[in-house]
């Protein structure tokens, strides 16, 4: 395999990356505003709402994390197009932060300690 098709490869690691935090964020949220079922159940179960928040920090640290690597390991293979690939990267960390920040806040906000009325 040479380093073209390697990069490819990274690449679409990294998309796939991406793409996971970006609709798993988006599917939460809409479940969560639409399902009366599943909103009750995380407002009354404090424990299940933190097992959440905690299992959605993980998935944004990893995925920051291996974003990270692929980065460094594009810089390696194309030295010349660092600076671009160094930019491309931190705009997709700046997704996957947005992303994971949205899922993570909705659950403290309205999961953990709703407005009462």
């Amino acid at each position: 395999m040479n380093k073209e098709e390697i990069a490819k490869q990274l690449e679409l690691y990294s998309n796939s990356i991406v793409a996971f935090i970006v609709f798993q964020s988006l599917a939460f949220c809409y479940n969560f505003g639409t399902s009366e079922n599943f909103n009750s159940i995380l407002k009354n179960s404090k424990s299940l709402s933190l097992l959440l928040i905690l299992i959605f920090i993980l998935a944004y640290a990893l995925a920051l994390y291996a974003n990270r690597y692929i980065s460094r390991k594009l810089q390696e293979f194309s030295e010349e197009y660092s600076p671009i690939v160094k930019a491309t990267y931190m705009g997709k960390s700046i997704v996957i932060s947005i992303f994971g920040f949205l899922q993570i806040t909705v659950t403290i906000c309205y999961a953990l300690f709703p407005l009462k009325n």
